[in-house]
């Protein structure tokens, strides 16, 4: 998006300003959110490139920090006291919480904007359908991305603050179906319909792996990646690169659980070839996963995405979604079971495990 493009679009958001001024009362602090993913340092995409499906849609403030003041509609401004369209929902939330991305996407804009203070704009594909995410009242060093990153689903880009016209520390969400330029709705609604998931707070943090935070993802360094080793989850044999690929995992998430190898005949699967494993976080096979081991499952997925050409990874099947590296510029994609499986049971559709292939090259 052009510089030209993006001055527009924030023109078209903040006209007129007083029109879309979020305030709220400085409330009693709660828990401060901890154990959140870092902020993306992927350099910007081609301009005109397309944003890829989402994986999926995440609250925007970790689960047991806000409180919710004041909603979509038309009310009487508390500043100007002029009746006027509020379009956005207003989070109360002490100063300092992470604010976060509502599903991946790419920044359009983050920078100062008169009256919100501070604002990013997220534009994002969901349901096939473009959507902008608007956020806005940041101090300028509560930013934590750039016009032009990459963002994942749930992934800690900025702080609240009170910036602009704000008489308290607070979130002031914005969701525009068809883009950062386009009429605003109701972004409750539209959360609850896209089904966001809850970050979990610092109460949480033991419960949800603080301790599996992902580290740096390292190549496979070895002279045959296929030659087969024990597998130390089964009593089977994993590739090198597998082995390597598992190592990183179980070191970068301990609280996570894997089982690799598996004779399963008559099927296509790579995991009698040693290419495979799937993992849990905290639940069972048959259980889908939820709170914080539903949180734990996409920290390792997305670290795993993020690192997949490095790892050597081939694709990821979670939550009945499929991506790989092959196809990444779609992003995620349905999963249709691929012939074995049931998509719409919780193990067929991968509801209750994580999939990951590793390349045979």
């Amino acid at each position: 998006m052009s510089k030209v493009a993006i001055a527009g679009v924030v023109a078209l958001l903040l006209a007129p300003a007083s029109a879309l001024l979020g305030i709220v009362a400085l409330l009693s602090p709660a828990a401060q959110a901890q154990c959140l993913p870092t902020a993306s340092t992927a350099t910007s995409p081609t301009a005109g490139s397309s944003v890829p499906e989402t994986s999926h849609v995440a609250f925007p403030l970790p689960a047991g920090t806000w409180v919710r003041t004041s909603g979509f509609g038309m009310r009487v401004h508390p500043i100007t006291g002029e009746y006027k369209l509020h379009t956005g929902v207003d989070l109360a939330a002490p100063s300092g919480t992470h604010i976060l991305a509502a599903a991946d996407g790419r920044v359009a804009y983050a920078g100062p904007a008169s009256g919100f203070g501070h604002l990013i704009l997220i534009e994002h594909t969901v349901g096939g359908k473009r959507v902008a995410t608007g956020y806005a009242h940041m101090y300028a060093d509560g930013i934590r991305v750039k016009a032009g990153d990459q963002v994942s689903a749930g992934q800690y880009i900025a702080d609240v603050g009170t910036d602009g016209y704000s008489s308290g520390p607070h979130l002031h969400f914005e969701v525009r179906p068809g883009g950062a330029a386009a009429s605003p709705v109701d972004p409750e609604p539209w959360l609850n319909a896209n089904g966001a998931a809850n970050v979990e707070d610092g109460a949480s943090a033991d419960a949800a792996g603080c301790t599996d935070r992902g580290g740096p993802a390292a190549a496979y360094a070895g002279e045959n990646s296929n030659h087969l080793v024990d597998d130390p989850t089964t009593g089977g044999q994993i590739t090198e690169r597998t082995a390597s690929v598992l190592a990183q995992v179980q070191k970068s998430f301990p609280t996570s659980h894997w089982s690799c190898w598996a004779e399963r005949p008559g099927t296509k699967s790579e995991h009698p070839l040693g290419r495979a494993c799937d993992g849990t976080f905290g639940n069972s096979i048959g259980t889908a996963a939820s709170g914080p081991a539903l949180d734990l499952g996409w920290k390792v997925t997305n670290w795993l995405k993020a690192n997949a050409k490095t790892l050597g990874v081939e694709y990821l099947i979670w939550q009945g979604r499929i991506w790989s590296v092959a196809r990444s510029a779609e992003g995620w994609r349905a999963y249709g079971g691929g012939g074995m499986h049931d998509p719409n049971a919780v193990t067929g559709g991968h509801y209750d495990h994580l999939h990951f292939t590793i390349t045979a090259n």
